[in-house]
């Protein structure tokens, strides 16, 4: 005598499959590997100078030099996380590798990195901080 359970898996073997084609996955877009700050939208451009000029600002802090000193801790003050998020939004909105986004940065460092450089980020930098703490931070 045929059992409820051995009907239902003859049944279900004699059952045609059917199987759908899958839909091509569309291409993802070829990464950028190199762009300049200039490229990016002005919004990202102001986010990604901010968040590079914490960043200059948190090295100068941690190395104990003296023009760290005027800037509030960037370490606890958000500066580091504004960083890792913009970086993480223009690597999103770019298709930016990490190596892309290190060879955008340093070439940004290697103009603030310097007397003329430094002047540029003290004047920036209350702007950077509006920025800052409109993101939250």
């Amino acid at each position: 005598m045929m059992t409820l359970a051995s009907a239902a898996a003859l049944a279900l073997q004699s059952a045609p499959v059917i199987v759908a084609p899958m839909p091509a996955p569309a291409p993802a877009p070829a990464p950028t590997e190199t762009i300049v700050i200039d490229d990016l939208p002005v919004d990202q451009a102001a986010a990604v100078r901010c968040a590079i000029a914490f960043a200059t600002v948190s090295r100068w802090q941690k190395a104990g030099e003296p023009r760290g000193a005027a800037y509030p801790d960037m370490e606890t003050g958000g500066g580091r996380e504004f960083f890792v998020r913009t970086m993480a939004q223009v690597m999103d909105a770019t298709g930016l590798t990490r190596d892309g986004v290190v060879r955008l940065i340093f070439g940004e460092i290697e103009t603030s990195d310097n007397p003329a450089g430094e002047e540029r980020l003290k004047v920036m930098m209350p702007a950077c901080q509006m920025l800052k703490s409109t993101a939250g931070l």
